[in-house]
């Protein structure tokens, strides 16, 4: 039979399903208030009923399924050292001794340790005036001691001058209100499948407890008692209490959440643990590259949007590259410039061009030129696909024969002020030399062929405002990772001319991790962005495409910045591995509503609302039905 004794009185019975079970009930007086489906046992019984009638009203009682039924164990055992309850093993601890001081916060190490555990808080309200009396017959203890010792001529005792100390301050913060004083009374209750397990987590409890002088004992030969003080009952039938003032006491408050809070930075939204404000800036912390992983429609370019806005606002340097042409309406309020990549479009992006000015070690001799057919290469082979290591050694040297014959080479001095040759050129030093004729074949696709002119020609992009927008909705889909792969070539040569605080955002990442030399190449600049004042975000929802290619995990563990919104359930296990989720953060990114998640800055963790202001949220909202209002 289930254990009721010392269980909280049962809640209001649920009606019958059955309709003929309702009317019985209704009959029979059964459907009263809640909470109140007992009251007619203390009534007088009707008179009018046989003492046959009675018993079966009696029986009928007794067949109703009650809460208590639902929650009480199917069996336990009490013990001397523990409590055997159903099929797991139970024993509470209480804490018997504090330190002297203790901080905020003190329990997280103990309450997110991964076991079941039960944790009881009881406080108790203290007269002041008796208190305030005890205190002052202390002090004059203390002092008649410490007198007595001086007398003696013994040295002075720090411990009794500490204790004195510690009591006139209590003396003077209860008078003036500041401080009051209550009875505390903290109980754990472990819960473990087998004595060995049980044993573990009493020890891991212990030490860590015990490495913040919070000393614990078993409720031995009371383990009923301590179990039942830590029901939700509101029951202490240990009443093992220490006396306590409310600085300490608030501090053990046994829950606490996160903030996300500077003097200074941008608003990205709301905490939804405390309601507090998340304000940073990304470029305070170790890097300042950022990720964005989210599904279809959960506000992955609404939220990096709403970041440029704001970022916008402290004079920061905005370059995007934009697969969906999402980015349109931002680009026209702030008066920057969207650049379409297309067949048809009139703008030419040169992939042999040079920066004109580098600094540091990159400003060698020949380090410009290497560093430019090494990315050459990669590009090269995005066109050609998989080339043999005799036929990336022909292209190598023919890139470096292109750059020869416009004067550049590895031993000129400034290569960026002279101008660059052109991808139609490479084509005819490949035509020339023995064994790149077919690489030369496939390039003329590029040169004289259907994708004629946007990659071989003279660039005619210019970088003049604080937004940039590199569109690139209406390149065919082949197209794309090349497009990208140039653009960013363009940009970080761009970017390593002159050193200025901004930020790259590159949409739908997942275009350039599909590929090696392209995920490469931005695995290389998102490693060396933070020396040039540079944040890289990556916004994707393919998550498991981003995290196979072989660095898609480098290019998260370079970001000190993580932001995931609403996950689908196909991908949040996979999200939870790559990132250490709990099971608490993967239900909040299950269950979250669009612009909800989680942000991961450095070490902390914070689940938070994006929050967009009225006139914000006109330039930066994507969903199809605010647009056609807007144009409408």
């Amino acid at each position: 039979m289930p254990n009721t004794q010392n269980s909280p009185p049962a809640s209001p019975r649920p009606r019958a399903a059955n309709p003929a079970i309702e009317a019985i009930d209704e009959l029979l007086g059964l459907h009263g208030k809640p909470g109140k489906e007992n009251e007619h046992d203390n009534q007088p019984e009707d008179k009018t009923l046989t003492p046959e009638e009675r018993e079966q009203i009696r029986h009928y009682e007794q067949g109703l399924q009650k809460m208590l039924d639902l929650i009480a164990p199917a069996g336990m055992q009490v013990r001397s050292k523990e409590i055997a309850m159903n099929d797991q093993l139970v024993r509470t601890l209480y804490s018997f001794n504090w330190p002297n001081f203790i901080y905020p916060n003190w329990m997280s190490t103990t309450i997110n340790q991964d076991v079941t555990m039960d944790i009881a808080h009881y406080i108790y309200p203290s007269s002041n005036k008796a208190i305030m009396k005890m205190l002052r017959k202390k002090v004059a203890e203390l002092r008649s001691s410490i007198r007595m010792l001086e007398q003696r001529g013994i040295v002075r005792d720090p411990t009794l001058e500490a204790a004195l100390q510690d009591a006139e301050e209590l003396r003077d913060l209860l008078a003036r209100g500041q401080e009051k004083l209550f009875q505390f009374g903290m109980y754990v209750t472990l819960y473990a499948d087998d004595e060995e397990r049980l044993k573990k987590i009493q020890t891991d409890v212990e030490s860590v407890l015990g490495g913040k002088l919070i000393l614990t004992k078993p409720a031995y030969f009371q383990m009923e008692h301590g179990w039942t003080s830590t029901l939700p009952i509101c029951q202490d039938e240990l009443e093992i209490n220490r006396n306590m003032n409310t600085s300490p006491l608030a501090a053990s408050f046994p829950f606490s959440s996160s903030d996300l809070t500077d003097d200074h930075g941008i608003l990205y939204g709301i905490n939804r643990h405390n309601d507090s404000l998340v304000i940073f800036d990304r470029f305070d912390m170790p890097n300042a590259n950022s990720n964005i992983f989210a599904t279809s429609g959960a506000g992955k370019s609404f939220t990096a949007k709403l970041e440029l806005l704001r970022y916008l606002m402290q004079g920061t340097e905005v370059l995007v590259i934009d697969p969906e042409n999402e980015y349109t309406n931002l680009c026209e309020a702030v008066s920057g410039s969207f650049i379409p990549l297309s067949i048809q479009s009139p703008f030419r992006i040169n992939p042999f061009d040079l920066p004109t000015a580098i600094r540091g070690d990159d400003a060698e001799t020949g380090e410009v030129l290497r560093a430019s057919v090494v990315n050459l290469h990669g590009l090269l082979r995005l066109m050609l696909g998989p080339i043999t290591p005799s036929e990336d050694g022909i292209l190598d040297k023919a890139i470096l024969d292109t750059y020869a014959l416009n004067g550049i080479s590895l031993t000129t001095e400034n290569p960026g002020a002279i101008e660059p040759p052109t991808l139609g050129q490479l084509v005819d030093v490949l035509m020339t030399s023995e064994g790149g004729e077919n690489m030369a074949r496939i390039l003329q696709k590029y040169t004289t062929g259907s994708f004629a002119g946007l990659f071989d020609q003279k660039t005619n992009v210019e970088l003049d405002r604080q937004m940039i927008v590199f569109q690139i909705r209406d390149l065919e889909e082949q197209l794309r990772p090349i497009a990208i792969y140039i653009v960013l070539n363009f940009l970080w040569n761009r970017i390593r001319s002159q050193m200025r605080k901004r930020i790259l955002v590159i949409d739908e990442a997942w275009n350039l991790m599909q590929h090696e030399d392209s995920a490469r190449f931005l695995f290389g600049i998102v490693k060396r962005a933070r020396k040039y004042y540079l944040g890289v975000t990556t916004i994707t929802q393919d998550v498991d495409d981003f995290v196979e290619s072989p660095f898609g995990k480098a290019i998260i563990t370079n970001s000190s910045l993580q932001i995931l919104l609403k996950q689908s359930p196909t991908t949040v296990d996979n999200l939870q591995k790559l990132f250490y989720l709990t099971d608490g953060e993967k239900n909040v990114l299950l269950n979250s509503d669009v612009g909800q998640g989680i942000i991961f800055a450095g070490y902390k963790h914070v689940a938070v609302q994006i929050i967009a202001g009225p006139e914000e949220a006109t330039f930066i909202t994507t969903k199809p039905s605010e647009i056609m209002k807007k144009k409408e």
